[in-house]
C-alpha cells in the first residue's frame, strides 16, 4: 500500500512511503499497555477534577463575598497556567515528595481540569432558578440537602454537553504526562516509533484509540444527562 500523492512532486523529489503493519502487531502488547494506562490516569482525573470542580464551582456560588472571591482567584489562577506547567510543579518542583510520575500526572490533570469544570458548575448552579433552591428549604431540607437533591441534579442535566466538552479535552491532554515519564498510550507509541521507525502506522494507531475513548465518554455523559432542554445547555455551552 503506497502513501497517497506518490511520484515525483514539483520539488524534484519521490515520495514512496510503503506502509507495514506487522511491527505496530508485534507491538500490540505495549500498545495496550499504554491504553490501560490512559484510561486510569483519565479515570482517576475526571474523578478528582469533578470533586475540585464541584466544591470551587458551589464555592463560586456562595452568598458570601469572600467565597466568590477565592474561588474565582483560584480558577483564574489555575487555568491561565498551560498544564504541562502544572505538571512540571508535581514532578520536578516538588520532587522532594517523592511523588510517582501516574500521581503527578493524575494531580496535574485533575487541578487544571478542575477549574474548567468549576465554572461550569457555578454557571449551571446559577441557570437553576433560585425558587427551586427556596422551595426545597420549605419543605424542611437542609441547604445541603438542597443542593444535593434539587440543584446538581438539574445543573447537571443543563451543563452536560459542556462537562463533555472538559471530560473529551482531558482524555486528550493526558498524553502531556507521556512528557514526565508516565507510560500511557502516547508515550508508548514514541518508545515503538523509535524502534520500529513506522511513524504512520503507530500514531494513526493511537489516533482511533484516543477517538474511540472520548466518543465512549461523550455518549456516556448524554446517556447520564438524559432528555434535556436544549436552549439552558447552547446557553452555557461557552462556560
Amino acid at each position: 500500500m503506497w502513501l497517497p500523492g506518490q511520484g515525483r512532486s514539483r520539488f524534484g523529489f519521490t515520495v514512496n512511503y510503503q506502509f507495514d503493519w506487522e511491527p505496530i502487531l508485534e507491538s500490540r502488547a505495549l500498545i495496550l499497555e499504554g491504553l490501560a494506562t490512559t484510561i486510569l490516569l483519565s479515570l482517576c482525573a475526571l474523578a478528582l477534577a469533578s470533586i475540585i470542580g464541584v466544591i470551587v464551582g458551589t464555592l463560586a456560588s456562595s452568598r458570601h463575598k469572600g467565597a466568590r472571591l477565592g474561588a474565582a482567584a483560584i480558577v483564574e489562577l489555575t487555568r491561565n497556567i498551560p498544564l504541562l506547567i502544572h505538571m512540571y510543579i508535581w514532578y520536578v518542583g516538588l520532587a522532594f515528595l517523592r511523588l510517582p510520575p501516574f500521581l503527578c500526572g493524575v494531580l496535574g490533570l485533575s487541578v487544571y481540569s478542575g477549574a474548567y469544570v468549576a465554572e461550569i458548575v457555578r454557571a449551571g448552579i446559577a441557570s437553576v432558578p433560585d425558587g427551586q433552591n427556596k422551595a426545597a428549604l420549605a419543605t424542611g431540607l437542609t441547604r445541603l440537602q438542597a443542593l444535593l437533591l434539587v440543584v446538581y441534579p438539574q445543573a447537571l442535566r443543563i451543563v452536560a454537553p459542556s462537562l463533555g466538552n472538559v471530560f473529551s479535552q482531558l482524555i486528550k491532554d493526558s498524553s502531556l504526562a507521556s512528557a514526565i515519564a508516565v507510560m500511557e498510550l502516547t508515550y508508548q507509541a514514541s518508545a515503538i516509533e523509535g524502534q520500529t521507525f513506522r511513524t504512520f502506522e503507530i500514531y494513526i494507531t493511537i489516533c482511533a484509540l484516543y477517538l474511540l475513548l472520548v466518543s465512549a465518554v461523550t455518549l456516556a455523559l448524554r446517556l447520564l444527562a438524559g432528555p434535556r432542554d436544549d436552549a439552558p445547555a447552547q446557553e452555557l455551552a461557552s462556560a
